[in-house]
């Protein structure tokens, strides 16, 4: 699948410490009283309080290049968090509106921080690979989250959207190729003859790579990063595999991957391949994509 466009979109932190509106706030009072947990309050006016078409206004204003991929399938909203008082009933349908596109709508959520990689992971093993249509991917996420602070629940660190054409495809001008795409679930990665470095040496083995014909993308922090890193420490896999990895920022986000790929295009010579496995494991659970990405 090709990646024809991508950008992110990081907004303006701000502290508006705005109360909201009580239908948003008996809804979530009404969660927690179920759980038998009494709600933090301060949650409700801490973060930058934007909601999801706040966010997908920023992400219009961006002057995406509908012109040049008039046919669109599916548009895809991945998001971890859920938005702070909405204005609107359906975030999905104000971006059809809003951008004049008549598609269909896929929402990914409720897989937390790997929202956007399962998205593509969804494209990916969407339609046949002929198919000329564009998808569009819109990654959204805000860090104004109602919640019971003793939890210490993972939290976005930013607000920021993020926006992928990808087609199945190829077509003139693409940036990045995803040549192969993986969603590891708890049930898997917890079972008794799992291994993740079997796993990427099968993914390498598959599209004939070496461990240093391409970086790891990862973060230290990560239950991925520490197998790897005991398993190198023993020598049990090639030491290129984290020699040459390149690691991400240690705060969770749906938008890291665009992120990344936005900063590649800004800077290509500064990064040492132009062909990545990216390990996304998400923020509350053992969940993790590897996505195997190459540039074009």
């Amino acid at each position: 699948m090709y990646i024809n466009y991508c950008q992110y979109f990081p907004l303006d932190e701000r502290s508006l410490r705005q109360e909201p509106r009580d239908r948003y706030t008996t809804y979530f009072k009404d969660l927690y009283r179920i759980s038998d947990k009494d709600l933090s309050h301060e949650t409700f006016l801490a973060g930058d309080q934007y909601s999801y078409t706040n966010i997908i206004d920023s992400v219009l204003d961006g002057n995406l290049p509908f012109a040049a991929y008039p046919e669109i399938s599916d548009v895809a909203f991945s998001y971890w968090t859920p938005e702070w008082d909405p204005e609107y009933s359906a975030f999905a349908t104000y971006f059809l509106w809003k951008s004049d596109v008549d598609a269909e709508i896929i929402d990914v959520c409720d897989v937390g921080s790997i929202a956007t990689t399962t998205a593509l992971h969804i494209l990916f093993n969407t339609d046949s690979l002929e198919d000329p249509r564009t998808k569009i991917l819109v990654g959204m996420e805000q860090n104004s989250v109602p919640r019971y602070l003793p939890d210490n629940n993972m939290m976005p660190t930013h607000s920021s959207g993020s926006a992928l054409f990808v087609s199945q495809a190829n077509s003139e001008g693409a940036l990045f190729k995803l040549e192969d795409s993986l969603f590891l679930n708890e049930n898997k990665i917890y079972s008794s003859n799992f291994v993740l470095a079997e796993e990427l040496q099968a993914l390498l083995d598959k599209h004939k790579l070496g461990a240093g014909d391409c970086s790891l993308l990862l973060q230290r922090n990560t239950a991925a990063f520490k197998q790897l890193d005991y398993l190198s420490d023993k020598g049990e896999i090639p030491a290129d595999l984290l020699r040459n990895a390149h690691y991400l920022p240690a705060h969770y986000s749906v938008n890291t991957l665009p992120k990344f790929l936005g900063e590649y295009q800004s800077n290509p010579d500064s990064f040492r391949s132009g062909i990545w496995v990216f390990i996304d494991e998400d923020a509350e659970s053992l969940n993790t994509t590897i996505s195997l990405l190459r540039a074009l």
